[in-house]
């Protein structure tokens, strides 16, 4: 539905003349401008030996990125900018917009650069898709604080419809960050050889500027910088193509407000083991006026992520998850609220953290109970309720054993305390459950490790014997 309707707006521009010829006076023309500065250098050209455009890229013009479709709507009224159905690598600006969107490849070699890990890549690690506009003929400003002056107007209560086209040969997104409030949010299959489609809504906010570079640094680690120059509002989508993170994870958004840059780390992804998302955000201690900034940060924690933690759309309670801020102390607090694919893209749970003190917070959202993802064994105490399953994952984790890549079987000495059900331990009546779980990997010898562990009705808690 929506491609049908983007393609009936370009039919009716070109029936009404909208796209006429500049010697028609009536007619409004589009901006070719923006595409020529897509064109540019450092953008799509590297000409110099201080940039690399993607001509330096292993993708190539051909295989970055590019924006499909963007719009504006501002004080109520919706401006469409980029109406993109043929993906064209930089396509022109309608309705005689001086706004356009233009994707940078973030951490490319330049002219000459060998392709290091953790300094330069012949396939950038991160691409960045930003809202530019003209501020003179063919001059063009990443900053809309002075937006007004701009066609169609962007203020920090606007609300940018972008869609980013992913060709299939550098189809490997993971996490996506925007600078401000997400409202939507959708991915069809950008994962190689597949190409797809990332369609984000949100409502850019500003963030701190300094004129001698700020905390860009990912995954966020420290960030020392007492006081910003000024406030920005620079509207940006970060895409990272970076697959160290887990598959499992591909997808995933968080924004931010009054930071320079958000990020997102994992602990493996394990089945029986619920993960440690850790969500972090870099900025100075305080504002331009020297008041003590806060920020905000927002994550959409989908219904796939949800299962990871053992809970679902349906059954999640805030309690489930617990939210604690780890590194350097300081305030915020937590809200969530239901997202739908109906109404906002995707099922899940967004996660707004305001009143984020500063320099460089990190917040670990876990599995609040101590009961396992699998629903069963209670990892503090190690004992399981009647009726409930541990699975061998956990129960080797408990163990202390390595299962990367290896078949993990358990046989029970206590049948009538407990038995094996599938992958799982299922407790039958209190007592005390004994077994072996033995970890084949592929290469080398199997490790057998005895365990004992009570099965009680109740969650209270019992001495264990875990044997090493």
């Amino acid at each position: 539905m929506r491609k049908t309707c983007r393609l009936t707006v370009l039919a009716l521009l070109l029936t009404l003349g909208v796209l006429g010829t500049a010697g028609s006076a009536a007619a409004v023309t589009a901006n070719t401008s923006g595409q020529t500065f897509q064109n540019g250098t450092c953008l799509d050209v590297g000409v110099t030996s201080q940039c690399g455009g993607w001509d330096q890229t292993t993708p190539g013009v051909a295989g970055r990125p590019y924006v499909q479709y963007l719009a504006v709507t501002t004080g109520g009224t919706t401006t469409v900018i980029i109406d993109n159905t043929a993906g064209i690598a930089s396509p022109l600006a309608l309705n005689g917009s001086d706004v356009y969107a233009v994707v940078s490849p973030t951490n490319s070699c330049q002219p000459g650069q060998a392709n290091t890990a953790g300094v330069c890549y012949a396939v950038p690690n991160r691409v960045t898709v930003s809202l530019v506009h003209e501020t003179s003929p063919n001059s063009w400003s990443y900053d809309f604080t002075t937006s007004p002056s701009s066609t169609p107007s962007v203020t920090s209560d606007s609300v940018i419809d972008l869609i980013v086209g992913i060709r299939s040969t550098y189809a490997t997104l993971r996490w996506s960050w925007v600078n401000g409030v997400p409202n939507y949010w959708s991915t069809t299959t950008p994962v190689s050889p597949t190409a797809g489609e990332a369609h984000v809504k949100f409502t850019p906010k500003t963030m701190p500027w300094m004129s001698s570079g700020g905390c860009s640094g990912i995954p966020v680690s420290t960030c020392d910088i007492a006081q910003a120059d000024r406030e920005a509002l620079q509207p940006n989508l970060l895409l990272s193509m970076d697959t160290t993170l887990d598959a499992a994870l591909a997808g995933v958004l968080f924004g931010t407000s009054s930071a320079f840059i958000g990020s997102l780390e994992s602990t493996p992804i394990q089945t029986g083991i619920a993960p440690t998302l850790t969500y972090a955000a870099a900025a100075p201690h305080l504002n331009a006026d020297g008041a003590a900034r806060t920020g905000n940060f927002y994550a959409l924690v989908s219904s796939n992520i949800l299962t990871l933690f053992g809970t679902s759309v349906a059954a999640f309670d805030p309690a489930i998850l617990a939210v604690t801020r780890t590194g350097d102390a300081g305030t915020f607090s937590t809200a969530w609220a239901p997202w739908t694919a109906a109404g906002n893209g995707t099922d899940g749970q967004f996660l707004t953290i305001s009143n984020i003190s500063f320099s460089a917070p990190k917040f670990l959202v876990t599995r609040a109970s101590e009961a396992s993802a699998s629903g069963g064994i209670v990892e503090k105490a190690q004992t399981l309720k009647v009726g409930k399953t541990a699975s061998f994952a956990v129960i080797a984790r408990l163990l202390g054993l390595k299962t990367t890549r290896s078949k993990l079987s358990i046989t029970v000495s206590t049948p009538k305390i407990c038995k094996v059900v599938g992958k799982t331990v299922k407790g039958l009546k209190a007592g005390t459950c004994k077994g072996t779980l033995t970890v084949t990997p592929k290469k080398g010898k199997a490790q057998k490790k005895s365990f004992s562990f009570e099965v009680t009705k109740s969650a209270k808690r019992l001495p264990v014997a875990l044997h090493h």
